[in-house]
């Protein structure tokens, strides 16, 4: 069923038309993924699907009655004293209400107010109260702040005290809770750490309901979608799949319509030299046929439409100076703490030429500390040792220099590599699509993936063989994402790269560190590598049982598997602290997942209360509605008992 249609939307600004004639339509339980460059109007139209009036906008949006959208613009998140939990909570206001009404009456009736009127009230809030999920709120509220990652000690704190990714998530949540029937997620993992965008893709693999989403993350989008919107061009398509699955289809696309026209073309020109030959032979019934064969062109003509250009890939090479070993890096002991709060400790180990090493870890944890104490910018504990024939290429997540420079892009380039003429510095910003008057933009005017791109330039013209890279894709678009990929492959240096985009780790680490507070723990091989090493391991744990006396599996620092010593039990703590995190995710699964059920069952039995309150004739009817009340009084309470143990375990998990 059809809840949301676009019909022919055009929208302009000024003289620059951002789409025009766009038409669309999104089913109740579509997952669909915006697809589009910076710069094609992905923003503007969440903002017209959210309700937003826009000038120079014409065409139509059709809801359904009664549709609900949620844009993650409308959940602001400010800066105030309020608790993480009750900002959260506030998504609820109308129950929370609800809520002090009931208790008020509650206490009116106990002091003896048996008023029939006062009874009624209770008995139709009550009701209502719990239709609309008054008595899940609180526990889906929290279950979904412990999920994205916030702990238990943190939903008291202060919202003011929240750093901006942590406010991001917050406003993420209030989203998800708003029980709106279509989401618009904009950029939704843009914060998250890996845990947080795997939580967040459970969460929206058994949303009831319907999402678009826009995202640079092209892992997450297979993962979480079923349908592609592509922007481009002006123009909207519809594919169905993920993003991957719409890539495919466009080239596919493109060749077979670039190939009908290019013969349609060739047609046309067979026949404009018949008609040359016809008119030399100049008879007059050669000119019946050239009449003919005109129209026949002119049909071909009618149905002869260009075909879509083929997708414009960012493709450089970054070149590397010459190795002369094979020991790259070897860190120590490393340990460093701020304000009295250990931030890490015990981190050791190896990088050797050629790898490509991914650093790991939630969200605050050091991993860009640590990076800028290999470099020598932050002093701690421990040592580094970092071959002296390296030469270093560093991309800084903040970008620092993009802040304070005003000088233009060409420029910032060019001052550093005056050996270059000016039209070999445009054609390596062109490789980057960069060109025309963003080249004249003074670079702390650019935007953030604009600025990656022009840092990631001198990067390359720099030539070194050893690559620290933090967080080199969040501001890059998929294109240029792909781009760095393929670069990065190609590249014959050492890499250690800072990253949570999934696709870039799958599709490069050959080394996997994980940092933690008290240590640093190695996998040899990919993210998905990880992944099923861990399930395996997870797989192994149930079906050994909980009162299996064998010691776990730990990962050594090579990938090997062993029965696992104290030493090796310290080393796998890692290990063991991501089961526990998967089975608290697969706990906060069912507690959702029960609570879907006891709403669906509250909603049936509402329902069959207002058809019997209705008082029908059909004597029937109403002893199949009497058989099927009494069936969902005895199944909700089932499934309130079965949420009361799911709750306990969860929460049992969380403490432990």
């Amino acid at each position: 069923m059809i809840i949301l249609q676009g019909n022919d939307i055009s929208v302009s600004f000024g003289e620059r038309v951002l789409f025009s004639n766009v038409n669309f339509a999104v089913d109740e339980n579509d997952k669909i993924g915006l697809a589009g460059i910076n710069g094609a109007g992905k923003t503007t139209l969440f903002r017209l699907l959210s309700g937003a009036d826009l000038e120079d906008c014409t065409g139509n949006i059709v809801k359904q009655s009664g549709l609900s959208v949620g844009f993650m613009e409308q959940h602001i998140v400010r800066g105030n004293d309020i608790s993480v939990y009750q900002e959260a909570l506030s998504v609820f206001k109308p129950l929370m209400l609800m809520e002090q009404e009931l208790e008020q009456l509650h206490n009116s009736i106990d002091k003896g107010e048996t008023d029939g009127e006062l009874l009624e009230r209770q008995m139709r809030l009550t009701e209502k109260f719990q239709a609309e999920g008054g008595l899940t709120f609180r526990a889906r509220t929290e279950s979904m702040l412990i999920g994205m990652g916030f702990s238990k000690d943190s939903l008291t704190k202060p919202v003011k005290v929240l750093s901006g990714g942590e406010r991001s998530k917050l406003q993420l949540i209030k989203l998800l809770l708003s029980g709106s029937r279509l989401l618009l997620l904009d950029e939704p993992t843009n914060h998250l750490d890996i845990e947080a965008s795997e939580w967040l893709e459970g969460f929206l693999s058994d949303f009831r309901g319907a999402y678009i989403v826009i995202s640079h993350d092209k892992y997450f989008l297979d993962k979480v979608t079923n349908k592609t919107f592509a922007l481009d061009n002006g123009t909207l398509d519809t594919y169905k799949g993920n993003y991957t699955e719409y890539l495919r289809q466009y080239d596919e696309r493109v060749a077979y319509l670039t190939k009908k026209y290019l013969e349609m073309t060739e047609e046309i020109r067979r026949i404009e030299g018949i008609i040359e030959q016809q008119k030399r032979f100049n008879r007059e019934h050669n000119y019946i046929t050239i009449r003919s064969k005109e129209k026949q062109i002119e049909r071909i003509k009618k149905e002869l439409v260009p075909p879509p250009l083929p997708r414009k890939k960012i493709r450089f090479q970054i070149p590397c100076t010459t190795a002369h070993g094979t020991d790259v890096m070897t860190v120590k002991g490393l340990s460093l703490s701020i304000g009295g709060r250990e931030l890490f400790s015990n981190v050791s180990f190896e990088i050797k030429y050629g790898e490509r090493v991914f650093l790991l870890g939630a969200n605050g944890c050091g991993k860009s500390t640590l990076m800028k104490m290999i470099l020598g910018q932050i002093k701690g504990g421990g040592s580094v040792y970092i071959a002296d024939w390296l030469k270093t290429g560093y991309f800084e997540q903040l970008q620092e220099l993009r802040l304070t420079s005003g000088k233009t892009a060409i420029d910032f380039v060019w001052d550093d590599f005056p050996r270059l003429n000016r039209t070999q510095i445009q054609s390596a910003l062109a490789m980057f699509r960069l060109y025309g008057d963003q080249l004249q933009k003074p670079v702390n005017t650019l935007s953030g993936g604009e600025a990656a791109k022009v840092i990631l330039l001198k990067i390359m013209l720099e030539g070194p063989n050893l690559l620290l890279l933090d967080e080199p894709t969040n501001h890059l678009d998929l294109d240029a994402r792909e781009g760095l990929i393929e670069a990065l492959s190609d590249y014959k240096g050492t890499m250690l790269i800072i990253s949570h985009d999934r696709a870039m780790i799958n599709a490069l680490a050959t080394k996997l560190l994980f940092l933690h507070r008290d240590n640093m723990e190695t996998f040899s091989g990919n993210y998905d590598d990880w992944r099923e090493s861990l399930n395996q391991r997870e797989g192994l744990n149930q079906r050994e049982g909980p009162n299996k006396s064998t010691a776990p599996l730990s990962i050594g620092r090579d990938g090997d598997t062993g029965e696992g010593s104290s030493k090796a039990e310290k080393a796998n703590s890692y290990k063991l602290q991501k089961e526990r995190q998967s089975r608290l995710r697969r706990l906060n699964t069912r507690v959702k997942r029960l609570e879907d059920e006891i709403e669906a069952a509250e909603k049936e039995a509402k329902e069959i209360n207002d058809r019997l309150s209705e008082g029908g004739t059909d004597y029937q009817q109403v002893m199949e509605d009497t058989s099927r009340l009494s069936e969902l009084e005895a199944e909700q309470e089932r499934l309130m008992e079965e949420w009361e143990k799911a709750v306990g375990e969860r929460d049992e998990a969380v403490k432990n």
